[in-house]
């Protein structure tokens, strides 16, 4: 026998699943972009500091927007990259993919070392610093405390 319950339960129930669905969601989009700023932060701070050019060069975009489009300026300073990139972060979505990219067309050398010759044909190198891969590995940990963070500032 099938059991009949009483409309106004039902819908005070799908109210109550709907308002904790909405506010999981809200939830889940500030862990992620807030997780995702403090992994440009993180990316930022390995990043190895001559001039700051290339840690100013940074930046980061939703979606893979083409960052190639815009000029290499050789002015920018160490953290100028840092609002366009927070902004771009504030505008991601849940299911958005966010880049994290160098408009310095060096940081390949800085990151990865290079071979070449002088001028009177003698060999140099350059070992690589890998500071890319060094951020990238600490991912996961970054997202998890951004998370944590955010856990703990709703009790």
């Amino acid at each position: 026998m099938a059991r009949r319950g009483n409309n106004a339960t039902t819908r005070g129930f799908l109210k109550s699943v709907n308002q904790w669905t909405k506010e999981t969601e809200e939830r889940s989009l500030d862990a992620f972009q807030e997780g995702s700023k403090d992994f440009y932060d993180l990316l930022v701070s390995v990043t190895p500091r001559d001039t700051g050019h290339l840690r100013g060069s940074l930046v980061a975009t939703v979606n893979g927007s083409d960052v190639a489009a815009f000029p290499t300026n050789i002015d920018i300073a160490e953290g100028s990259g840092r609002a366009e990139s927070y902004l771009n972060i504030d505008r991601a979505k849940l299911g958005d993919r966010i880049t994290y990219s160098y408009r310095a067309i060096y940081w390949k050398r800085v990151n990865y070392g290079f071979v070449g010759r002088d001028r009177l044909g003698r060999y140099f190198s350059q070992a690589g610093q890998f500071f890319v891969e060094k951020a990238g590995s600490q991912y996961r940990s970054v997202m998890r405390a951004a998370a944590t963070a955010l856990r703990m500032k709703m009790k």
